[in-house]
């Protein structure tokens, strides 16, 4: 397993400001392999966007990681056609016990929170501003949309659990219910925090149920994101799973009516 860290640096082409981007904003998916002579050659890949703190200019920024072998980065690279990037995040591999690092809340009036004792407690806050100003959704980092999440899930009364932050998929929250019956449900939640004009593609719902459907998998699956899905994606999920109840696409209407019912 790896993790990101440090921050990425670049310069705006159209009037030279600096910015920057702290590393765990990025949600790295996995988009390829290949099997080559020591193993498996895996890609992944994320775009997020900044604008220019001076001019405005919108900025995309991509960037790639390659593992290769397995358990080892030998190449990180970004790309932008409108900023030159000055700095790239560092690559840091994890001990499977090794815990996540202190991390950045983004808020609408540019404080930021890093002390891991009031991240917790800065959740509901941050839910409560995304119910006074909808954009606040999409200014927070992937991992924090995973904690919003799973803090619905935790004021519905379900048992939750955020998983570490590796590069495998498939499960950032598990969500328990029990009934009154003494039954339990379990339930596999995927976040997605991408921008409203990009969309989860079918490929990524199917690695969640390839996730779904390996042993120990859940009852169901749930794929939750601030934006859409593509018509690939819907289609698969409403006729090409084994079952029905398996898997269930929720977008950023979704999200956005259980952050408006959210109550501590």
């Amino acid at each position: 397993m790896w993790q990101l860290l440090g921050t990425v640096e670049f310069s705006c082409l159209n009037c030279h400001c600096p910015g920057s981007m702290p590393s765990n904003y990025f949600d790295m998916a996995h988009v390829s392999a290949s099997n080559r002579r020591m193993g498996m050659e895996s890609y992944y890949s994320d775009i997020q966007e900044a604008h220019c703190i001076d001019c405005g200019t919108c900025i995309s920024l991509e960037l790639q990681v390659v593992e290769y072998p397995q358990g080892a980065i030998n190449h990180v690279s970004m790309n932008s056609s409108e900023a030159t990037i000055t700095q790239l995040p560092t690559v840091e591999l994890m001990d499977e016990i090794l815990l996540p690092p202190a991390k950045d809340i983004y808020v609408p009036d540019q404080r930021l929170v890093t002390d891991v004792s009031r991240i917790t407690n800065t959740i509901p806050e941050l839910i409560r501003l995304i119910q006074e100003d909808s954009s606040c959704l999409h200014r927070i980092s992937p991992r924090e949309f995973e904690e919003i999440i799973a803090e619905i899930f935790r004021a519905q009364g379900y048992d939750v659990r955020l998983t570490k932050r590796t590069r495998d998929g498939g499960k950032d929250v598990i969500a328990i219910h029990r009934n009154e019956l003494g039954l339990e449900t379990c339930y596999f939640i995927e976040c997605k925090r991408h921008a409203l004009d990009r969309k989860v593609d079918v490929g990524i719902v199917r690695g969640v149920y390839g996730v779904h459907s390996a042993m120990n998998g859940p009852n169901k699956s749930i794929v939750v994101t601030t934006s859409t899905f593509t018509p690939d994606a819907r289609e698969f999920v409403g006729n090409g799973l084994r079952s029905s109840w398996d898997m269930e696409l929720k977008d950023i209407r979704d999200v956005m009516g259980w952050i408006k019912n959210y109550k501590l």
